[in-house]
């Protein structure tokens, strides 16, 4: 297993200050778990697009510590500085186009309820501003972007929904819809579920993907800081500057948008591909046609089709094809009445999206 190490930095009164006392505390890395494409529940809206897959890498990874975990509830306690301790993470998404921004998934590694009550997680929806985030261990104050200090919608996620079964994703969809024209983070706010301020009494803990799947600069954690002389206070950093040696990885969050009315010959490529199909929502005695899109000339291009319970159900492999829109077709009767996810892979991209066949 590989070993990392979590530097809590302990904070004065000022937040715009780390001291120089630290704690650095080992991390051990879990068995990982091999990603694959799970379903999305009912909950989510019609016709949509799944964001966050296609950055993943090819694992999903728990990072754990004695004193909680680096993705969840995770207090540490120094006697002269207080408590530091784990309140929100959240994941950065690239906008190459705008979307309408209507919930969120999440994959989660596990749980314990303590209390017997445990209290719901928010889930929320920022923009990215500059200056907004601790960029390094030696960062004096915010200086690099981070979620924005105001929230553009919000959901609960009860405890109960919290799904822990890999490789289910949790969804949720947010209050009211949120038209995002420039990049923006979602967050997982687990600050109800510590016992007070500290102590946390019910613990659950989001996966992530391997160290360097990623360059880390979209990972946030937003830490408590309770000095015994004064009131909690609260931060955001990147979540590799808490973490000795760093840690660049994406996180198991994902946004669900409302799919683009626009034809696909005008929507932005993501990652190099895009995807679309119609009609959508089908009939199932109808013919679909997936209709994608390459950037570059791209080999072993494929489009599978899973069912509710992740079992796949139809397959198209195109092969090698060139830069451009190409299209195929899924004959009639061959998805009954449901909900399906649609993956196309290409040049080590990939994009999920949801699928409805009417009776």
């Amino acid at each position: 297993m590989k070993k990392i190490y979590l530097t809590i930095s302990a904070m004065a009164v000022s937040v715009v200050a780390f001291s120089q006392s630290v704690i650095q505390q080992e991390i051990v890395s879990a068995v990982a778990k091999e990603v694959v494409f799970p379903m999305p529940n009912a909950s989510a809206t019609d016709p949509t697009d799944t964001l966050g897959f296609e950055e993943l890498g090819n694992q999903l990874i728990s990072y754990s510590s004695p004193s909680g975990y680096v993705f969840g509830t995770n207090e540490l306690v120094d006697p002269q500085f207080g408590s530091q301790y784990n309140l929100e993470y959240a994941r950065g998404f690239i906008v190459n186009d705008p979307y309408t921004v209507i919930g969120a998934g999440f994959i989660f590694g596990g749980k314990n309820d303590v209390s017997g009550s445990p209290a719901a997680a928010k889930v929320r929806l920022y923009g990215l501003a500059a200056d907004r985030a601790l960029g390094s261990a030696q960062s004096q104050g915010p200086d690099e972007i981070g979620p924005a200090a105001s929230i553009e919608t919000s959901a609960d996620l009860l405890f109960a929904d919290m799904d822990t079964l890999f490789p289910a994703i949790s969804w949720v969809d947010f209050n009211s819809p949120a038209w995002m024209s420039t990049d923006f983070a979602i967050g997982l706010n687990i600050g109800d579920l510590y016992n007070g301020a500290t102590n946390p009494a019910d613990t659950v803990y989001l996966l992530a993907d391997a160290d360097g799947d990623s360059d880390g600069d979209y990972t946030f954690t937003r830490i408590g800081i309770a000095p015994s002389s004064s009131q909690t206070q609260t931060l955001w950093a990147r979540s590799g500057a808490l973490l000795q040696g760093g840690l660049a990885n994406n996180l198991a969050i994902f946004a669900v948008v409302a799919e683009s009315l626009t034809s696909i010959e005008e929507q932005g490529f993501l990652n190099g591909i895009k995807m679309t199909t119609y009609p959508n929502p089908a009939m199932s005695g109808e013919s679909i046609t997936v209709q994608y899109g390459i950037e570059k000339t791209a080999d072993k291009v494929e489009i599978n089709v899973f069912d509710m319970n992740g079992r796949l159900v139809h397959s198209i492999a195109e092969g090698d094809r060139a830069a451009g829109v190409h299209s195929v077709e899924i004959p009639a009767g061959t998805l009954t009445a449901g909900s399906y996810l649609y993956v196309m892979q290409a040049n080590g991209s990939r994009m999920a999206k949801r699928l409805e066949i009417l009776k």
